[in-house]
C-alpha cells in the first residue's frame, strides 16, 4: 500500500521572542493565516508561552516536534545556526517525508564552508531580501532557493506622541535603534553619533533618540562592552538620549511617529527592519547605500549614503571575523560627511522633507503588497508536488559532509587559539603518529 503523505501545510518553526527572528516568525505565521494555509508554530524559546509575540496566534503552537503534522517543515533562523538543526542527533527537523525548508538569514558576502554544507541538507532555502538571495545564490548549489519579501504590518492608528517620551515638540529630532546582541559593530550607532554631534554643533532644539532593544538580554561580556562605549559617547552631549525601557510593538511605532528622521550608518544588514517601518510611517531615512535595506530603498526615496567596503577586523566584530568565521570578509564604513550633509539638508528643508517622506510610505506600501502575496507557497507547493519524479537527495550523505565539514572547521579553531610553538608541537605529533607512531601500538595489542 502507498503510504499516506502528510497534508499540504506548513510546520513553523523558530524562536518566538521579541527579536528579529521572532519578528519575521510572526509575520510570516500571520501572512500564511489570511492566506488561508494550514498552520501549526513550534518554539524554541524556553518559557516560550511569555516570550510570544501576538498572543493570538496561540492555537498555532503545538508542544513538540511530534505534533508538527503538515508537509512542509519551515525553520526560521540565521544561517549560524543551521549546523545546529542540520546535525541534530535524532534529525527531527529534517525528516524524509516532509519537505524540509529554511527561511535565513545572514549579513556577509561569504559562508563559512561548514554553514554552506550544513544549509545543503535542507531541500529549499528561503531568503528575505534581496541581498541574502544574492549571497546565498553565489554561495551555496544544489539546492532550491526562493525570495520572499519581508512582510511588514503596522497596526492602524500610530500617532505622534511627544508628550509620552518626554521631547519638546519644535525640536528637530533624529532616531536610531537597534538590537545590541545584533552585534553593535555591525549596526554601528558610533556613526550616527558622530554624524549628528557633526551636522548640528551648536544646535540645542536638535535631538538624538537612541532605542535599545532587549536590554534585559545584555548578559553578554562584548554587548556590556559595546554599551559601556555606546554610554561613553553620549554622556557628554545632553542632546542625546538612549532608551533602554521595553516598549509594546504600538508604543515603539509611535516613538518612532514622533521623530522627523531616522538614521541607519549601518555596516551590513540583512533587512534592516527599522528603515522599512520608518519608510512605513512616512518618515525620511539616512541609510548605507548596501546590504539588505537596498530591497526597498533607492536613490528616490531615501537618503542614501555612500561608502568604503573595509575588511572586518576581529578586535571590532566579536562575532563576523576570521577567528570566529574561518572567513576572510568585508563590510560596509559609511561616508560620515555624506550623511551630515543630508541631516543639514533634512533639518533645514522641511518641504524636502515632508515630500521624501511621502515617496518613502508610497514606495514601503508597494512593497508591503508584493510580500503579502506570500508567492513563496505557491513556488513550494509546485517542489512538494514534482518530488516524485525528481531525482532523490542523499541526505545521510550529505548530514555526513555537513558533520565533517563542521569537525573540521571546529579543529581549525582549536588550532589557531594555540600559540605557533604549540602549534608547531601539535602538529609533528600528528604526523609522526599518522607515519610512524601508530605502528608500534598496533603491534602491542
Amino acid at each position: 500500500m502507498q503510504e499516506k503523505l502528510p497534508l499540504f501545510g506548513f510546520n513553523v518553526v523558530g524562536g518566538t521572542s521579541t527579536n528579529g527572528i521572532g519578528n519575521v516568525l510572526q509575520q510570516c505565521v500571520n501572512a500564511l493565516l489570511v492566506r488561508g494555509e494550514n498552520v501549526r508554530v513550534l518554539s524554541l524559546n524556553a518559557g516560550s508561552v511569555n516570550n510570544r509575540l501576538d498572543k493570538s496566534l496561540d492555537e498555532c503552537f503545538v508542544p513538540s516536534v511530534s505534533e508538527l503534522p503538515y508537509a512542509i517543515n519551515l525553520l526560521i533562523t540565521g544561517v549560524p545556526e543551521l549546523s545546529h538543526f542540520a546535525l541534530l542527533p535524532s534529525n527531527e527537523f529534517c525528516v524524509n517525508d516532509k519537505l524540509n525548508v529554511a527561511f535565513v538569514w545572514w549579513e556577509l558576502e561569504k559562508i563559512p564552508q561548514y554553514l554552506i554544507d550544513a544549509a545543503k541538507v535542507f531541500d529549499v532555502l528561503i531568503a528575505g531580501s534581496d541581498f541574502v538571495y544574492s549571497i546565498l545564490s553565489n554561495n551555496i548549489t544544489g539546492v532550491p532557493i526562493l525570495y520572499a519579501p519581508y512582510l511588514v504590518s503596522i497596526p492602524k492608528g500610530i500617532q505622534s506622541n511627544r508628550k509620552r517620551f518626554k521631547l519638546l515638540e519644535p525640536d528637530f529630532i533624529v532616531f536610531m535603534g537597534f538590537d545590541p546582541l545584533g552585534n553593535i559593530d555591525r549596526k554601528n550607532p558610533f556613526a550616527a553619533i558622530e554624524a549628528f554631534k557633526l551636522a548640528f554643533p551648536d544646535r540645542p532644539d536638535c535631538r538624538l533618540i537612541i532605542k535599545v532593544n532587549c536590554p534585559e538580554r545584555k548578559d553578554d561580556s562584548a554587548v556590556l562592552a559595546g554599551l559601556k562605549r555606546l554610554h561613553e559617547c553620549i554622556e557628554s552631549d545632553p542632546r542625546i538620549y538612549l532608551i533602554e525601557e521595553r516598549l509594546t510593538y504600538p508604543d515603539l511605532l509611535c516613538l518612532y511617529a514622533s521623530c522627523d528622521v531616522f538614521i541607519s550608518l549601518h555596516r551590513t544588514e540583512g533587512l534592516g527592519l527599522i528603515p522599512l517601518e520608518a519608510m512605513h510611517l512616512g518618515k525620511p531615512v539616512v541609510a548605507t547605500a548596501w546590504s539588505g535595506n537596498m530591497s526597498y530603498m533607492n536613490y528616490s526615496n531615501a537618503c542614501l549614503v555612500e561608502f568604503d567596503f573595509v575588511p572586518i577586523v576581529e578586535a571590532d566584530s566579536l562575532h563576523y571575523g576570521f577567528d570566529t568565521l574561518n572567513i576572510e570578509t568585508r563590510w560596509a564604513e559609511p561616508n560620515i560627511s555624506q550623511a551630515v550633509a543630508w541631516l543639514r539638508k533634512l533639518a533645514e528643508d522641511s518641504q524636502f522633507r515632508l515630500q521624501l517622506g511621502l515617496r518613502a510610505a508610497a514606495d514601503a506600501n508597494r512593497y508591503h503588497k508584493q510580500a503579502s502575496r506570500v508567492d513563496f507557497v505557491d513556488e513550494l507547493k509546485a517542489i512538494w508536488e514534482s518530488r516524485e519524479f525528481l531525482p532523490k537527495r542523499n541526505k545521510e550523505s550529505l548530514i555526513n559532509q555537513a558533520r565533517e565539514s563542521k569537525r573540521r572547521f571546529e579543529y581549525e579553531r582549536y588550532l589557531r587559539k594555540m600559540s605557533p610553538f604549540d602549534r608547531f608541537v601539535h602538529k609533528t605529533k600528528k604526523e609522526l603518529d599518522r607515519h610512524l607512531l601508530w605502528r608500534f601500538r598496533k603491534g602491542e595489542v
